[in-house]
């Protein structure tokens, strides 16, 4: 029989190994036990554990070891919704505002119910699980418990769109320009933006409550360019004074003289900044006197007065009081030229104007509108005694008695006209009343200086007028009737005599020359039913005057003629002058 001879080392050695193999398995199993134990053990201590676990947190927010009661004073909207949003537009940041602020919500009770339920499932295996959570978060492992957070308010977001927009909201800089006693000043043109609400609140909302940078939608306005071409052809002007606007019935501002560049101002304009204002080189040249300045004297002063009496049929002083009522109150400013007719007008049986005598072709013949030339006659003495300047005036063709010789002016429609300026440096007024037969014209402005005007006059010359005897068969034998007036023809020249305060003659000058002519007397001799001897001048019935008047026939050698005219003296309002002429209701 075959064997071997093992020896004892060997024997030793098969032992040993037969005892290290179970010894791993012994360990391993346990560590099963131990582990298996500790999980048991966690299990219970995780079950039985009566705070939020270690470990649990939101955000920055460690919730660990609260009891439910604590959670849920912990969990507010002012604690949890702290994110910020930031809103910002064209590269600059216009406001950041919390989620609450915004508008977010968080149901905290759904909150508070999601963080105490970390660590606490059911079951056996929610039980293990449980032990788990409970040892991670004592080793430093953290769980975290996201809150959800409902999107914004949209109202509070269009709020919000509102207010950042006006602090963002520009309105554009127009291109503009400002003249001032300083100076011609010119604006630079200038963008403006807008903030486009709506985009801005689409985007907010889209994040969803979440914070977050916005960069909110925005549009550019547009500004107006100046056109400086324009500019100077609207302010090139020369100086001009205050004035009274006649329509509106208020002293205004004159206007600035400028004269301007548009190259040279264009090239001050490019160097600015948009939105800047700067001086434009300019000349400029500013009225003398402000409106203000003009109101505190304006229409001050009396600058003459004249009166005119008023006689002749009612055709004619109605005439006459028309013509008045259209002149009164008119309104010159300086360098304004007054014009009769275009004042007065038309004169017409539609406007009221009756048919009163008139000169036509040297003839004395009914006219609508006779007699206003005691009007324009009146005015042209007062604008005398004003030292106004004359610029039209046209003498009668027969010396009207209303007026000192060489004071009328004759009007008539298509001319002759009366015109005069006004050279006063102010406003002057024009006011004309009618009563007791008396018109009477004064001017009103503003006296700068205590000056004042007197008229004479001097006869050149005097023309004396005849009497012709005119056969006439619709009168009787015998009787006469006296047709037409016999007029004395003058040859007069005026002078404005201008003196100082203390009587000191200033100046004197010729004003104007008139020419009255003369006319003959005419008297009706009657020769219907003139027997075969005519009888001697002068016998049967007298000769009767216009106004039924009986008329005694010329002596030899003495031809009718009126008295001389006064003496050259100061325009003084006096009755009219005993000549044998027609009474002035017969002239215009």
């Amino acid at each position: 029989m075959e064997g071997k001879r093992v020896s004892r080392s060997d024997v030793l050695e098969q032992a040993k190994v037969r005892r290290g193999g179970n010894a791993g398995w012994i360990a391993a199993l346990a560590a099963v036990l131990l582990a298996a134990a500790c999980a048991a053990g966690l299990g219970v201590y995780a079950n039985a554990y009566e705070g939020v676990f270690p470990g649990v947190a939101m955000g920055s927010e460690a919730l660990s070891g609260l009891t439910r009661e604590e959670l849920d004073g912990r969990l507010s909207p002012d604690a949890l919704l702290v994110g910020e949003v930031t809103v910002s537009a064209n590269g600059v940041e216009l406001g950041s505002y919390t989620q609450q602020e915004l508008g977010a919500h968080i149901d905290t009770d759904a909150l508070a119910e999601s963080v105490w339920s970390v660590g606490r499932e059911e079951g056996a295996l929610g039980w293990l699980k449980n032990g788990w959570t409970m040892l991670w978060g004592r080793l430093g492992g953290r769980t975290d418990v996201e809150a959800a957070v409902s999107g914004y308010d949209e109202a509070i977001l269009r709020r919000t769109a509102a207010e950042l927009a006006q602090d963002f909201d520009r309105e554009p800089v127009h291109g503009s320009y400002e003249l001032s006693r300083e100076g011609l000043f010119a604006t630079k043109p200038a963008a403006g933006q807008r903030l486009d609400q709506e985009g801005l609140v689409e985007e907010l909302a889209a994040l969803e409550g979440a914070p977050g940078d916005i960069e909110a939608p925005w549009e550019e306005v547009p500004a107006q360019q100046l056109d400086l071409q324009a500019v100077a052809q609207e302010l090139n002007a020369e100086p001009s004074a205050a004035r009274y606007d006649i329509e509106s019935g208020k002293v205004v501002d004159g206007d600035v003289g400028v004269s301007l560049d548009p190259e040279a101002a264009s090239f001050a304009l490019e160097n600015a900044v948009p939105g800047e204002t700067v001086q434009l080189p300019a000349s400029v040249s500013y009225p003398e006197m402000t409106a203000e300045e003009l109101e505190a004297v304006l229409f001050r002063d009396v600058l003459a007065t004249t009166t005119t009496d008023v006689s002749g049929s009612s055709a004619r002083r109605g005439n006459i009081r028309l013509a008045g009522e259209s002149v009164n109150g008119t309104i010159l400013n300086d360098g304004d030229i007054f014009d009769y007719n275009k004042v007065v007008g038309k004169r017409t049986a539609e406007r009221g104007f009756g048919a009163a005598a008139t000169y036509v072709n040297g003839e004395t013949v009914d006219t609508i509108g006779g007699g206003i030339c005691q009007v324009s006659s009146t005015i042209y003495l007062a604008t005398l005694l004003a030292n106004l300047e004359i610029v039209e005036r046209y003498a009668h063709r027969f010396y009207p008695g209303y007026i000192t010789m060489g004071m009328d002016a004759t009007v008539s429609w298509g001319g002759p006209e009366f015109r005069f300026k006004n050279n006063t440096g102010y406003p002057i007024r024009i006011d004309v009343s009618y009563a007791n037969s008396q018109l009477t014209v004064t001017i009103v402005g503003t006296k700068v200086d205590d000056s004042y005007v007197k008229m004479t006059y001097d006869v050149l010359s005097k023309t004396g007028y005849e009497t012709e005897y005119v056969e006439s068969a619709d009168l009787a034998w015998g009787t006469q009737k006296q047709k037409q007036n016999g007029y004395t023809g003058y040859q007069v020249v005026s002078y404005r005599n201008v003196y100082s305060g203390d009587g000191t003659l200033l100046s004197r000058s010729v004003e104007a020359k008139s020419n009255y002519k003369s006319r003959n007397r005419i008297i009706l001799t009657g020769i219907a039913g003139q027997p075969s001897q005519p009888s001697q001048p002068g016998s049967g019935e007298p000769v009767v005057g216009d106004a039924g008047i009986p008329v005694p026939p010329p002596m030899p050698g003495s031809p009718a003629e009126e008295p001389a005219p006064p003496p050259a003296q100061p325009v003084q309002p006096e009755p009219e002058p005993p000549l044998d002429t027609e009474p002035p209701g017969w002239l215009q």
